[in-house]
């Protein structure tokens, strides 16, 4: 177990230091932090490695899709519709990083009286019209869809700091259970997909090459880049169920498109040098500065992949671009799969 609470000086954990003050931080500097927590960990041998998020679509959930290759996300809501609404841009966001979301918790969905009788204060929320969403657009089976009650024996559990799952109090048998399927949902569900199973590919987006016609489909979140010995292009694999396929694509070609959906830039962009282009993690947006140049080079001298999401690209002026998945297989020739749009 590892948080910033154990290592800040003024968080007010034992033996961290004397205060207990907030960790007031900018969403760089907290992706920054993010990043060495993560990395500068020794984590040991583990199964599963997961992360608890603060809620919202920022820089720490930008920074770790780019530094991680996340297996899945399990997305948490409460019955609201503003809480849900919120639920939906994280399933959104993480589905664009090329991330899977896995299951779907509702907690404070409802509490039983003492009669016997379920009552849901704050409405049905994803247990209502909500969970059309999570089936339709997302791909959730019913079964991965979970409802938590309102619990006095969870909040004291999280108040003593002792997980409900590892005290297992018998007056709270139906709360154990809801976490003990959950848990068995999501291992299922990794398991399903290192295995290239399950219902979370219909998640995934798949191109075709337009030279075949349509028979196979790719899944561009298993894609693959690699710079050729000349610095000049890149070599892209493509895997199918079928096979895979080789392709080739120009460094000069690749700086000319759109780095998130891969579209050609327009005609007035192409005739000029960007002098410094960088991919903000936080808006997706690209900061340039202009200057007209006879013969623009852009050459490519350094890749990094970043997540499930793409690869990072240094060229020759300087500049840094984090191209999508989707973005380099459209340059190499893919079509998105209409079923995906």
């Amino acid at each position: 177990l590892m948080s910033l609470g154990f290592v800040s000086p003024d968080s007010g954990v034992p033996g961290s230091g004397p205060g207990s003050s907030a960790a007031i931080m900018r969403g760089p500097m907290a992706g920054k932090v993010t990043t060495q927590l993560l990395k500068g960990t020794d984590w040991g041998y583990l199964d599963i490695l997961l992360l608890d998020l603060p809620p919202g679509t920022g820089d720490v959930q930008m920074t770790i899709c780019q530094e991680l290759e996340l297996s899945g996300a399990v997305a948490v809501t409460t019955p609201s519709k503003l809480a849900i609404t919120d639920a939906r841009k994280g399933i959104d966001m993480f589905r664009s990083m090329g991330v899977s979301t896995l299951a779907a918790v509702e907690n404070m969905s409802y509490f039983t009286c003492e009669g016997g009788g379920k009552h849901y204060p704050f409405g049905k929320g994803i247990g209502g019209d909500s969970s059309t969403f999570l089936k339709e657009e997302v791909g959730l089976k019913s079964s991965n869809i979970f409802q938590l009650p309102i619990s006095e024996f969870t909040n004291t559990s999280n108040d003593e700091g002792s997980p409900l799952c590892c005290s297992r109090p018998a007056d709270a048998a139906s709360e154990i259970f809801v976490f003990s399927k959950l848990a068995k949902t999501v291992a299922t569900e990794l398991i399903l997909l290192r295995n290239g199973k399950g219902d979370m590919e219909k998640q995934a987006t798949v191109v075709t090459l337009v030279d075949e016609s349509h028979k196979n489909r790719y899944d561009v979140a298993s894609l693959q880049l690699v710079l050729n010995k000349e610095g000049k292009t890149f070599t892209v694999r493509l895997f199918s169920e079928s096979g895979a396929t080789q392709l080739s694509i120009n460094g000069e070609d690749l700086r000319l498109r759109h780095p998130k959906t891969g579209e050609m830039l327009e005609n007035e962009d192409i005739s000029t040098d960007i002098e410094n282009a960088t991919c903000s993690s936080s808006s997706n947006q690209i900061i340039v500065q202009q200057h007209q140049h006879k013969q623009p080079k852009f050459i490519p001298m350094k890749v990094d992949k970043k997540g499930r999401y793409g690869y990072e690209i240094e060229f020759s002026d300087g500049a840094t671009i984090i191209y999508s998945m989707l973005s380099i297989a459209i340059a190499a020739g893919g079509k998105v799969k209409e079923d995906n749009l």
